[in-house]
């Protein structure tokens, strides 16, 4: 692993939420940082407002349920920056609380498209790459959802779930090449995304988190900055999960 002071980073989903939030927090360590998003004009104003420190920052547009768009952004990205230091695959979406009995096809689809088909190309691309140079991280984002039964987000909570066991086997194979994958299982914490769950739901949960509050955007982002340092070289598919105690 490259010196901190020269890393390249990878944020997908780096245009809001806890994927800014990322973008920020490595960018204040001298990473350089790639943030790629769906949504092109919230990342170049994100990329913007890190070029205005002083440090290094680009904007990417990537879909990344697209199979052929994601190979097509890594090769892009390889003709562009020697080394890739570090993927934080932090793309995804939630949806309307919904029992299976009125989910319909597309909606399990979309879900699954997205959040674990979507992790699953970029570890893939990542791992192209990171092989070469024989060395890398990747930090991928599952939920509490994945880590305990969530009734009415069923669709969720089954690709966050699968992205730790994605996480732990990937750990397995590609250790040999010095390349380490951890997962971050956060609790619910203070994003867009939460903003737009319901009220009754948003009580429950706090009454039944003992710390009786939501997580921050920063403190997500300080574990991830902290898993990009060499202190967390003997770290590899591991599963973290900040909380609050909700899931222990």
């Amino acid at each position: 692993m490259q010196t901190q002071e020269t890393q390249t980073a990878l944020i997908t989903g780096g245009a809001s939420g806890i994927g800014k939030a990322i973008a920020e927090k490595l960018s204040k360590s001298d990473i350089s940082v790639y943030v790629a998003d769906i949504n092109i004009s919230q990342a170049k104003i994100v990329a913007e407002d890190i070029i205005q420190t002083g440090r290094k920052a680009k904007a990417f547009h990537v879909d990344i349920s697209d199979s052929s768009m994601v190979d097509d952004f890594f090769r892009q990205l390889q003709g562009q920056t020697e080394r890739l230091d570090l993927l934080v695959n932090a793309a995804a979406i939630l949806d309307k609380t919904t029992f299976i009995e009125e989910m319909t096809d597309e909606q399990w689809r979309r879900m699954i498209s997205i959040n674990l088909d979507g992790t699953f190309y970029c570890c893939r691309g990542a791992v192209r790459w990171m092989k070469e140079q024989q060395s890398g991280r990747i930090i991928n984002f599952s939920s509490v959802a994945g880590l305990t039964p969530t009734p009415g987000a069923l669709h969720y909570s089954v690709a966050k779930g699968a992205i730790i066991q994605l996480t732990r086997t990937l750990a397995r194979e590609v250790a040999r090449y010095n390349i380490r994958i951890n997962a971050i299982a956060p609790g619910y914490t203070q994003t867009p995304m939460l903003d737009k769950m319901e009220d009754k739901f948003k009580e429950f949960i706090l009454k039944n988190t003992p710390l009786k509050r939501f997580g921050t955007v920063e403190e997500i982002a300080g574990l991830v900055a902290f898993l990009a340092t060499p202190e967390a070289d003997f770290f590899t598919g591991q599963i973290f999960s900040p909380n609050g105690g909700l899931v222990i």
